[in-house]
């Protein structure tokens, strides 16, 4: 892996994880060499772990002629997110396939939706002390079962963002990220967190919430105010006591070949 050193056996690594599965899934004889040139940063809830599966599992597709479909990409992917977290969830690895917004079922079914173009991201994360295996970790702060109140109350923010990408509006995918279940129980994890929260809403976001399992923090804004919001959050860092580092971006487009030789 260029730029990072690679301490941890083949079994596991999310890259060679997903490489030896689709090897045995699919009945192929041959070996492979693997290099992977990764421009995302690692631990820090951003997706990393599904972006090296995710192209791990694009590559060997494509490297082998295998013409499989998006459901059996994802489920190939799902096997790094088991190596990394514990736990083979599609959610990280169907958007990074996938591309745009995605809803994706138990089945690994997966409807994906283009963002609003006037969609701006502004990701600021903190320079804090993480646990080791930082997202098995994470997964121990939200609770198996929800009160009523919490089951409602998370089911009505899922359904404005969807409404929100269906429709284009900024507004209601904001709204959608202010609620659910998660960020009050892992926000501990991050210090000065309501104070970024707070600062980016003042600023000019939609929404505000936890990107991943943290402990980068995700402001949802319009392209026109996006360096405005980060300056925000990052000086919402600053007068909590933390360092921190950010950018803006756009949604994704999902996995794709960029040269076959």
């Amino acid at each position: 892996m260029e730029g990072l050193h690679l301490d941890t056996p083949p079994g596991k690594n999310v890259v060679a994880g997903v490489a030896s599965s689709v090897i045995s899934g699919e009945g192929i004889r041959e070996g492979v060499s693997l290099k992977l040139h990764k421009g995302v940063p690692v631990g820090t809830g951003l997706g990393s772990s599904a972006a090296s599966s995710a192209a791990a599992a694009v590559g060997m597709n494509a490297l082998f002629d295998l013409g499989l479909d998006r459901e059996k990409l994802i489920e190939y992917a799902g096997v790094g997110e088991k190596i990394a977290s514990g736990a083979a969830h599609y959610d990280n690895v169907s958007a990074a396939i996938v591309g745009g917004f995605v809803i994706v079922s138990g089945d690994h079914r997966v409807v994906g939706m283009k963002a609003p173009p006037q969609l701006a991201l502004c990701l600021a994360t903190p320079s804090v002390r993480l646990p080791k295996r930082k997202t098995e970790y994470a997964r121990t702060l939200v609770p198996k079962h929800l009160s009523l109140d919490e089951a409602v109350s998370t089911v009505a923010s899922a359904s404005m963002i969807v409404y929100g990408f269906s429709g284009g509006d900024l507004g209601w995918i904001g709204r959608g990220m202010q609620g659910g279940f998660v960020d009050p129980r892992r926000s501990v994890m991050i210090p000065g967190f309501e104070e970024v929260r707070k600062s980016a809403l003042k600023a000019g976001a939609f929404g505000v919430c936890i990107s991943g399992a943290g402990p980068t923090v995700l402001a949802a804004t319009a392209r026109g105010k996006a360096r405005g919001v980060l300056e925000s959050m990052l000086h919402g860092f600053k007068g909590a006591g933390v360092r921190s580092e950010g950018f803006v971006t756009g949604v994704g487009g999902g996995s794709r070949i960029i040269e076959q030789v």
